[in-house]
């Protein structure tokens, strides 16, 4: 039999996932028999009764902001396709002087040391821009349609980044191996960040470029890349993001979607305590 102890457990991690999740929600107590509950012990999960529906009514887009997002307009290509030429011209001379003294002067910052927190921050825009939404920050689109956009912009910058790696063969600073241009970090984070600009707003796209910097800048610092790399997949990561944005019209139309729907989204989240393993675990469900 259980002791006391993982039902404390339990109940202090649902009532802090319960303050720190700021839904919008509506919170339901499931009729539960006296059957139901000795049905399996081995596994406890409290919060599960506690908020057994999280549902979120999400704002959409109206007609004609919505053309606005999704509209292809040349002047996007400018930025991007700043950062892809410059990239592209270092990676075309890559013993240029200003490749190296960039180099130099970071390997001299870094004195041999290395920080790891690219591996993680990297992740941190294109995460926030699926969620944000689904917490209460007023967005553009709802999830389906975040999701698609997201899939797509991450789809393109895959195949750009990845592609060009196994077509040009640079070889990273600390010679780990020859598949530096362009750097697949920088890429996934600026596309992260300029997909929160485009559904958020400005004030998150800052945020999410700041963060998507600060990549760029450890990926110097951890001498793993070139200043080329970083130009490239900074242009790819937008131009991706862009993308993604583009696409839209036709996958609502492939995927049959009406954004004027005004459906709900469901998500549950519940950490459980399964007695016979004496693990805790969390399970995420999400209906949309």
């Amino acid at each position: 039999m259980c002791n006391s102890y993982p039902h404390i457990i339990n109940i202090f991690f649902s009532s802090i996932i319960a303050l720190i999740l700021p839904f919008n929600a509506h919170c339901q107590l499931p009729s539960v028999t006296s059957s139901e509950l000795s049905t399996d012990t081995s596994v406890i999960s409290p919060f599960s009764v506690l908020c057994s529906d999280l549902s979120l009514r999400e704002l959409n887009i109206c007609d004609a902001d919505d053309q606005e997002f999704t509209k292809f307009k040349p002047q996007q290509l400018i930025v991007p396709g700043v950062f892809m030429l410059s990239g592209l011209i270092g990676a075309i001379d890559s013993d240029n002087d200003f490749n190296r003294s960039v180099n130099d002067a970071m390997t001299d910052l870094s004195n041999g040391k290395h920080c790891k927190l690219d591996d993680y921050l990297r992740f941190v825009p294109s995460a926030a821009h699926l969620v944000m939404g689904s917490i209460g920050v007023k967005s553009k689109h709802n999830f389906k349609e975040r999701f698609l956009i997201s899939a797509t912009a991450h789809a393109a910058m895959l195949v750009m980044g990845y592609g060009t790696k196994f077509v040009i063969h640079e070889q990273r600073p600390d010679m780990s191996n020859n598949h530096s241009f362009p750097s697949g970090h920088v890429a996934l984070a600026f596309t992260g960040a300029e997909l929160l600009r485009s559904e958020y707003g400005t004030a998150y796209g800052i945020a999410g470029y700041a963060l998507a910097t600060s990549v760029a800048f450890l990926r110097l610092y951890n001498n793993r890349h070139w200043l080329n790399d970083i130009l490239m997949g900074a242009g790819i990561g937008i131009l991706s993001a862009r993308i993604g944005c583009w696409m839209l019209p036709f996958e609502r139309k492939l995927f049959k979607i009406n954004n004027k729907s005004g459906k709900t989204s469901t998500i549950a989240i519940t950490p459980a305590y399964n007695a016979f393993d004496k693990a805790y675990m969390m399970t995420f469900n999400a209906v949309f």
